[in-house]
């Protein structure tokens, strides 16, 4: 009797770690694989969402707060975006020429930067996008442009301005039209084909990032269904030999879990694990503060294997340009570590010394807190920027942006950007063509936001 106690006990001391190890795995496993794969939901939502089609150049008709299929969305340029299928053949890219600024940027499914191009030329050229197997010829005057992947997303940027100031908008539209995307068959048949496709607004208005979040809070095995189906798509890529590996751990635990009872403890460790890979997603990206409490990541689009820097980003501001093509700042809290609410009022002092550098332009834009989307307010008025007319300095060569809801009475009104009326909101400081050393280095330190007692009236 004693003897077979003896036994019992040794059995359930050697159970117990196994199923704890177990467990353990699960979680980390899930874990990992929402950090490292996070962008992937996006894209994949994206690419199934009525915005835009594959090998189709495309942008909306205009730009304001119903935009929400992608976050922290800019005012200050023209948009033109198309999915890249290079599968079965090259894609014609023609650009016309055009004497003002833009940009082209092509990224991988997962935001990483693989060309990054301030105006690539101004005479109009012709290019063809390649994927990675292609070995066939090309048309004489068909500049070719080896991708390593076949799937990607293109963006077309367009200043609605000059660094001066002058009001480029008309141009940039007419510019964003003339752009042309479609096969090399189709070009070979008619040249003039694939005109850039102007969407109403009304296209754009899922919202995405919501949506994640909502999903990995309240329905979490449908947001893993989906990423699973995304990274178990042919068109996700890159991938390399450890994301194989991690991709199938996550399939055996996940799938191998769905079987069991709904309140399972190992699909109860897989959510666990998804939903605290989230909250470090929105941790590590508001905890990266400077000495003003604006957030800055330096290594935008070139993210190695820091997959928490990517997804934390993506989660804030998806595709975005890389340090040589835009400097990017975010602040949730004033220089007193307060949240910023719409009902205070807050400047922001750029003195002479610490005038941002730039070749572009210098904008401060205003977003809601949670889905990172442009605040609504009656004057239309999304962003303050050194293009914006009216623009005023201070008598010493300091320049003022005054944050709050109502317009001033007693400082320029060019000088002001729209907040809602309580709540709150957060802020995005962005440097187009960033020029000075510490800037491109990542130690340039934006001014404080500082709050002002009853505002300017």
């Amino acid at each position: 009797m004693k003897r077979n106690l003896i036994i019992c006990v040794l059995l359930c001391l050697l159970t117990l770690p196994v199923t704890s190890q177990a467990t353990e795995q699960d979680y980390l496993t899930a874990y990992n694989y929402t950090v490292q794969f996070y962008p992937r939901w996006f894209t994949w939502v994206q690419s199934n969402n009525s915005y835009t089609q594959n090998n189709m150049l495309s942008g909306p008709d205009g730009m304001g707060p119903d935009f929400k299929v992608i976050n922290a969305v800019n005012d200050d340029t023209i948009y033109a975006r198309a999915l890249l299928d290079l599968s079965s053949e090259p894609q014609i890219l023609t650009i016309p020429s055009y004497s003002n600024v833009y940009s082209v940027a092509i990224l991988d499914v997962f935001g990483n930067i693989i060309v990054s191009v301030s105006m690539p030329t101004k005479t109009g050229a012709t290019y063809a996008l390649l994927g990675p197997n292609y070995t066939g010829t090309l048309p004489d005057n068909v500049i070719p442009v080896q991708l390593p992947y076949n799937s990607s997303e293109l963006f077309v940027r367009t200043d609605k301005y000059s660094s001066q100031g002058v009001d480029w908008t008309q141009a940039a539209k007419d510019f964003r039209a003339a752009l042309k995307l479609q096969s090399l068959s189709g070009y070979k048949q008619d040249p003039s084909g694939g005109q850039t496709v102007i969407t109403p607004l009304s296209y754009c208005t899922t919202p995405i990032k919501r949506m994640a979040d909502e999903a990995i809070a309240n329905y979490p095995t449908d947001y893993l269904n989906t990423l699973q189906k995304a990274m178990n798509s042919p068109t996700t890529e890159p991938l390399t030999a450890s994301d194989q590996t991690l991709i199938s751990e996550f399939n055996s635990s996940f799938n191998a879990a769905k079987q069991q009872t709904a309140d399972s403890s190992a699909l109860s460790d897989i959510i666990r694990g998804v939903q605290a890979a989230h909250t470090a997603i929105i941790d590590h990206w508001r905890s990266n503060t400077g000495s003003t409490n604006w957030i800055h990541f330096n290594n935008m689009g070139y993210w190695g294997e820091n997959y928490l820097d990517r997804a934390s980003a993506n989660e804030y501001i998806q595709f975005a340009n890389d340090i040589h093509a835009a400097y990017y700042a975010h602040a949730f809290v004033d220089s007193d570590n307060i949240p910023l609410d719409g009902s205070n009022a807050y400047t922001i002092t750029f003195t002479k010394d610490n005038v941002p550098q730039f070749s572009r332009f210098v904008s401060v834009t205003a977003y809601t807190p949670e889905d990172i989307e442009l605040v609504p307010n009656s004057y239309d008025k999304y962003l303050v920027a050194s293009y914006t007319p009216g623009l005023t300095a201070n008598s010493d060569g300091s320049i003022t942006f005054y944050i709050q809801a109502n317009p001033p009475t007693t400082a320029p009104i060019a000088n002001w950007l729209p907040v809602p009326a309580s709540g709150p909101f957060n802020l995005m400081l962005r440097i187009y063509g960033p020029t000075s050393e510490s800037e491109l280095n990542g130690t340039y330190t934006p001014p404080a936001i500082k709050w002002r007692i009853g505002g300017v009236n």
